[in-house]
């Protein structure tokens, strides 16, 4: 009688055949998962936008149907300029995050006074004095409006983001007071609030030096606002400068500041943002390719929200914009 012995285990070649199949696979997946994550963040942060931008519907119902001003208040020569960034998260949150003071002019047809109006100096503490031009600066802090959730839109200090000292701005987290003023005059600020919106990328951690409490929790980069100026008519997007500037429909420089800050993962201030170095790229980004007539951007009649997207680099093809392009 003739005995067969079974075999119990595999041969190299069945053990490299079965490898290299799931060597295939993985080539086939990997990349698809990857897609598949960043397309699921760009969907969160399209979700993001349009928390937003429901605050902003409501704030603008608020303010004689005026949406936040976004130009830079100083210079754009240093990244220490109060911009559109800065602008957006005060609309919607306050500058302590405690909501936006219905006495403050923070419309878009004062632009440049609603810093030195508020019912506040220091967060916070409400002004409890007296103006005879502006009885009303007592305001309670119940009138006080938050557009937004801020359990969902996460505000930020641009120091606490970045790894080299922003000198100017006090903002959430750390009150102080902001204004010299006591009697409801206008009068030039020490500091900007300088908190902003971060998107949902988190590709920044926060700074250590800045803010040991929170050091490593990753933080997304600011979210740029941009009003359209309905007095503007242009939408110059091929020369360098731009010819007309001041007549472009959407001004780059509302967030020029933030784009000088660079790349708040490096250790020092090396790599400029795409955007930073040409403003034509931001302008072509926002071009609205469905009119043929005459150049025109998208929301011109409203405006726009940025993400630095995945790269966390303004003005690359990832950034993330509250129109579909």
């Amino acid at each position: 009688m003739t005995s067969t012995k079974l075999r119990t285990g595999f041969t190299i070649v069945e053990l490299l055949t079965v490898m290299s199949i799931i060597i295939i696979l993985m080539s086939v997946l990997v990349p698809g998962l990857a897609r598949a994550r960043r397309f699921a963040k760009v969907v969160t942060q399209k979700g993001q936008f349009n928390e937003i931008s429901k605050g902003l519907e409501l704030y603008r119902n608020d303010h004689q149907e005026n949406y936040p001003d976004s130009g830079a208040t100083d210079s754009c020569s240093t990244p220490n300029s109060y911009c559109g960034a800065n602008k957006l998260c005060e609309a919607l949150l306050g500058q302590d995050g405690m909501g936006n003071s219905p006495v403050s002019n923070f419309q878009a047809s004062q632009p440049n006074t609603y810093l030195f109006d508020l019912c506040y100096i220091s967060s916070p503490t409400l002004y409890t004095g007296t103006s005879p031009s502006r009885p009303d600066l007592a305001a309670s802090i119940r009138d006080r409006n938050k557009y937004t959730d801020s359990e969902n839109i996460k505000a930020y200090r641009l120091q606490d983001i970045y790894n080299w000292p922003i000198t100017s701005g006090a903002s959430f987290y750390t009150p102080s007071a902001i204004f010299t003023a006591n009697d409801g005059s206008a009068t030039t600020p020490s500091t900007y609030p300088n908190a902003v919106i971060g998107d949902v990328f988190q590709k920044a951690s926060i700074n250590a030096t800045h803010c040991p409490a929170r050091a490593g929790q990753k933080v997304g980069m600011p979210v740029l606002y941009y009003k359209a100026d309905s007095s503007k008519i242009a939408h110059d997007a091929t020369t360098t400068p731009p010819a007309t500037p001041n007549q472009n429909i959407y001004n780059f420089d509302d967030n020029y500041a933030i784009t000088k800050l660079g790349c708040p993962w490096e250790g020092t201030l090396t790599t400029h943002h795409p955007m930073y170095d040409d403003p034509r790229v931001f302008l072509n980004a926002i071009t609205n390719d469905k009119v043929t007539s005459t150049p025109r951007p998208h929301n011109e009649d409203g405006y726009i929200l940025m993400s630095a997207g995945w790269d966390g680099l303004y003005g690359t093809q990832d950034d993330v914009y509250n129109f579909a392009k």
